[in-house]
C-alpha cells in the first residue's frame, strides 16, 4: 500500500482550481501563502527585496514577455483579416503573426520545462505547504501545453496562397485564421490567470530561498 501524501491533493478540475475557470487563488491556498507573503512583502515590495536582483527578477521578465506575446497573438490575428485580398501586406502579416507564435511556443515550453524540473521541486522541498500550490500549477501546465499544442497545429494548417487570385485559398486562410484567433485568445487568458497566480505562490517562496 502506497503512503498517503502530506498533504490533502486537490481536486484540480474543480470549478475553484483548474485555471479556466478559477478568477483567483482559492481562500485556502491563499492563506497558506500570509506567511511567505508578510516576509517577502507585497506584489509592489517585490523589487525592494535584497534578494530579487536575479532569477526573481528575471523570472517576472520572462512572465512579462509572454504575457505581451500572448497579448499580441489574437491582435495579430485580426489584423491579418483585414487585408487577406493584399498579397504584400498578407505576406507581412502572416510572417509576423507566424514567428510572435513561434517564439512563444517556443519560449513558453522552455520556462515550463526549468519550472517544472528545477524550481518547483525546489519549493516542494523547501515548503512542503506549497505541495498543493505546485500541484495546481503543474495542472495548469498541462492545460497550458495542450493549448500550446493545438496553437501550433493551428498555425502548421494555414494554407500558403501560390497565386494572388486563388480565391478559395483566401477564403480557406479566413477560416484558418479565425480558428487561429480563438485558440489565441484561449491561449492569451489561460496565460494571465496562470501566471498572475504562479508569481503570487514562487515569487515570495524564491525570494525566501
Amino acid at each position: 500500500m502506497s503512503e498517503s501524501p502530506e498533504y490533502e491533493s486537490i481536486d484540480y478540475d474543480s470549478g475553484i482550481h483548474h485555471v479556466e475557470k478559477r478568477s483567483a487563488l482559492s481562500d485556502e491556498l491563499q492563506s497558506a501563502l500570509i506567511s511567505l507573503q508578510k516576509e517577502s512583502g507585497t506584489r509592489t515590495q517585490w523589487q525592494h527585496h535584497h534578494r530579487f536582483a536575479g532569477e526573481a527578477e528575471f523570472w517576472l521578465q520572462v512572465h512579462k514577455a509572454l504575457l505581451g506575446a500572448a497579448a499580441e497573438l489574437p491582435g495579430r490575428c485580426a489584423a491579418l483579416m483585414l487585408v487577406l485580398d493584399n498579397p504584400s501586406e498578407r505576406k507581412k502579416q502572416l510572417t509576423q503573426l507566424s514567428q510572435l507564435g513561434s517564439q512563444l511556443i517556443h519560449h513558453a515550453h522552455t520556462h515550463h520545462h526549468v519550472e517544472d524540473h528545477h524550481f518547483f521541486p525546489v519549493f516542494k522541498r523547501a515548503y512542503p505547504k506549497l505541495n498543493p500550490h505546485i500541484e495546481l500549477l503543474d495542472g495548469d501546465h498541462r492545460v497550458l501545453t495542450e493549448t500550446l499544442d493545438q496553437l501550433e497545429t493551428a498555425f502548421k494548417s494555414m494554407p500558403v496562397i501560390k497565386r494572388e487570385d486563388n480565391k478559395k485559398d483566401q477564403s480557406l486562410l479566413s477560416i484558418k485564421t479565425e480558428q487561429l484567433y480563438t485558440v489565441a485568445k484561449r491561449v492569451d487568458a489561460l496565460f494571465s490567470q496562470h501566471i498572475s497566480d504562479e508569481e503570487e505562490i514562487c515569487i515570495p517562496a524564491l525570494l525566501q530561498l
